[in-house]
């Protein structure tokens, strides 16, 4: 199951990939335009600010791959395995409980807006009943992802570490 959440999180990731290239190339091509000839592209101010959701969201999978959330262990480093096991599962499922509580309306109002085929104006007319589909789908993979990980640790996996103590080049805080 692992491998296939691992497969998952690199195809989302690349897809996060190509928003930020988006984001990049196409705002920086829109802004030479822009200078140009006076004028912008129609639609690419658009579809840049849509590109944010896909990569915020779908990126979120490698943010998970790579442990790279934001966590305080000043407390859990210095505990037992046993409590740490304990504070490891029960903050990780607050988390995938916090996720679903975004992820249910989420998906109910993407479902609503692939149904109506919601788009907005600006200078074109743009869809985005893609970004929202795009977000839902982001935060059900997170779900996903927290709690794989949460049966992992119930069954004794290893935990998720990050102990700034040893890590650091002197071995302790005082540099000793």
């Amino acid at each position: 199951m692992l491998k296939a959440l691992r497969a998952v999180a690199n195809g989302l990731g690349w897809l996060a990939s190509a928003a930020l290239l988006f984001l990049m190339l196409g705002t920086s091509f829109d802004v030479t335009v822009r200078a140009l000839t006076g004028e912008p592209i129609s639609g690419v101010f658009e579809v840049a600010e849509l590109s944010m959701v896909p990569l915020v969201f779908l990126g979120l999978g490698w943010t998970k791959l790579d442990d790279a959330h934001i966590r305080v262990t000043i407390l859990t480093n210095r505990m037992g395995i046993r409590p740490r096991r304990a504070f490891h599962v029960v903050g990780w499922s607050l988390a995938a409980l916090f996720l679903t509580i975004l992820a249910w309306p989420s998906t109910l109002d993407a479902i609503r807006s692939v149904s109506i085929r919601e788009f907005r104006w600006g200078y074109v007319e743009v869809p985005i009943w893609w970004a929202k589909v795009a977000l839902a789908l982001g935060l059900w993979f997170a779900v996903a992802q927290i709690l794989a990980y949460v049966l992992s640790v119930l069954r004794g996996g290893e935990m998720i570490e990050h102990d700034v103590l040893k890590s650091s080049p002197g071995g302790d805080i005082a540099g000793g």
